[in-house]
């Protein structure tokens, strides 16, 4: 008859601390902080633009807004923009082909197109 030991509680609760401590540590690793100037080309109804980043080429870039931040901006102003995303989606090889521009150059970038955006800041720039 086999003896079966009991496992302390103290054991279970540092092996559970262990792994959210490591699936935090994976999440926050793939955050980018990204600071870009923008064109606004398009503003939509759903509180979004459309629009391009200097030297990224003539790919557009769609951003989700605050209602706030949607208001204050118009189209054919350049802006400087703060965001931050979770690099966790990447973008197809056939997709990275197609990218002009030294922005794009910079991978962590690219998750600009496959990610959802935070908009940390917007500051009109004046040309």
């Amino acid at each position: 008859m086999a003896i079966m030991r009991k496992i302390p509680i103290f054991t279970i609760i540092a092996a559970l601390l262990l792994g959210a401590g490591y699936l935090y540590y994976d999440h926050e690793k793939s955050k980018v902080e990204v600071t870009f100037n923008y064109i606004v080309d398009k503003k939509t109804k759903d509180h979004q633009v459309k629009g391009r980043i200097d030297g990224a080429g003539d790919t557009t870039v769609t951003l989700s807004l605050s209602a706030d931040d949607w208001n204050d901006i118009k189209t054919g102003k350049h802006y400087n923009i703060q965001a931050v995303f979770y690099n966790k989606n990447k973008l197809s090889d056939k997709e990275k082909q197609k990218l002009d521009g030294p922005f794009w150059s910079n991978e962590a970038n690219q998750g600009i197109l496959v990610n959802d955006i935070d908009i940390e800041q917007i500051e009109e720039l004046d040309y």
